[in-house]
């Protein structure tokens, strides 16, 4: 990484803020946080807008399916991360209706998995 900030820091601020949904949030920070500027991490975010709220491929949670597109080659690594802290689920449908945590912190949750690959 070249920013001093986390990914999970970055993409849980720009969710917070109400800048994008939780796909795009988590595109967002790994753009800035790997360098790219405001500008280029916006269109970053923007190419996500439609996987949000349970609309990723597979109904998948948009956070989780961002961290996994930023890292294809580590999908599964990220999808592991992710369920230990999300009670086993990647789902929308399985997290959001149930509580099972806040769609901020999937978004934050998908940032700390990129954030542990980069260490």
């Amino acid at each position: 990484m070249t920013n001093e900030k986390a990914i999970a820091e970055i993409s849980k601020n720009f969710h917070a803020e109400h800048r994008g949904n939780c796909a795009m949030s988590v595109a967002y920070g790994y753009a800035r946080a790997t360098g790219k500027s405001e500008a280029e991490a916006v269109e970053a975010a923007e190419m996500f807008r439609n996987f949000g709220g349970g609309r990723a491929p597979e109904g998948a949670c948009g956070a989780l399916y961002a961290a996994k597109m930023m890292q294809p080659d580590h999908a599964e690594s990220l999808e592991d991360f992710f369920r230990r802290g999300a009670k086993n689920c990647t789902k929308c449908k399985e997290i959001r209706p149930n509580a099972v945590i806040p769609c901020n912190r999937c978004v934050e949750l998908a940032g700390e998995a990129l954030d542990f690959l980069n260490k």
